[in-house]
């Protein structure tokens, strides 16, 4: 079990922070509430009733604070920056905002409720292909409102991101998905978007789709690719739609995976 991990536990207790070598995590939830089986998608119906015999299914919304760096932001009008603030971060010590992709409940949260700048002094990074998808392909209204208060930096696959954060692909869910390997004094931890929405099925059988799945093919592939990643090189994955803490380790289990 890695240090970051056994970290994890004692954290639950504590505001939520995970402490382990380098790598300071906390875990911002954003709002909890509940989705329904109707939005699963390749799932068959005794999967559905085994994991959620009521046909509902926990669900949230996190954002992620990992060594002075925010990860997503959740919702407008959305609890990220009250959560920062119990934290003792305020908004305007925001400088690194690094978006796994945009949809809204990941990018809201730049717009206050007045839809003036939340961030005033953040930049904002953000995968090339994402950008350019919902910026110049689809014309996306609210991302373009959102974006064009800040400096917007974009980035390819690959890139050192920011010191000791390197993009990974994992597209599919939209075309610019991107996940984080964060890396500090030998520890690792990803974070990973929306690589799953309902981990409780998606962890044993990741060719569980969803609904808002932009490509569902590519999505369970690029599943498929990170949990197999962590799961080889042992490495905590901390996900948007996690059960809070939001954070989890995964092991290989015949098809699928089992989470710790």
């Amino acid at each position: 079990m890695s240090r970051i991990f056994a970290a994890l536990i004692i954290s639950v207790l504590f505001a939520s922070c995970a402490y382990a070598g380098g790598i300071e995590a906390i875990t911002l939830i954003d709002i909890r509430g509940e989705g329904d089986t109707s939005l699963l998608v390749n799932a068959s119906e005794s999967q559905k009733a085994e994991y959620y015999p009521g046909e509902k299914m926990p669900s949230q919304i996190l954002a992620f604070w990992v060594n002075g760096v925010l990860y997503d932001v959740g919702l407008q009008d959305g609890q990220v920056i009250s959560r920062l603030a119990e934290n003792g971060i305020s908004p305007e010590s925001v400088r690194t905002i690094l978006i796994t992709h945009l949809h809204h409940d990941h990018f809201g949260g730049l717009l206050d409720s007045d839809g003036k700048t939340a961030f005033p002094n953040a930049e904002v990074y953000m995968s090339k292909p994402e950008y350019d998808y919902w910026v110049n392909k689809v014309r996306n209204k609210s991302v373009i409102a959102a974006l064009k208060l800040y400096t917007v930096r974009q980035f390819v696959y690959g890139d050192e991101v920011v010191p000791g954060v390197r993009a990974i692909d994992t597209s599919g869910h939209t075309p610019g998905h991107a996940s984080y390997l964060v890396e500090a004094d030998g520890e690792k931890l990803i974070v990973a978007g929306d690589i799953m929405h309902f981990p409780e099925i998606q962890i044993p059988h990741p060719e569980v789709a969803v609904r808002y799945d932009e490509d569902r093919v590519k999505a369970v592939q690029s599943r498929k690719f990170l949990l197999d990643y962590a799961a080889s090189k042992n490495i905590p994955i901390a996900g948007m739609h996690i059960t809070p803490p939001g954070i989890i380790q995964v092991t290989k289990s015949g098809e699928g995976y089992v989470k710790h």
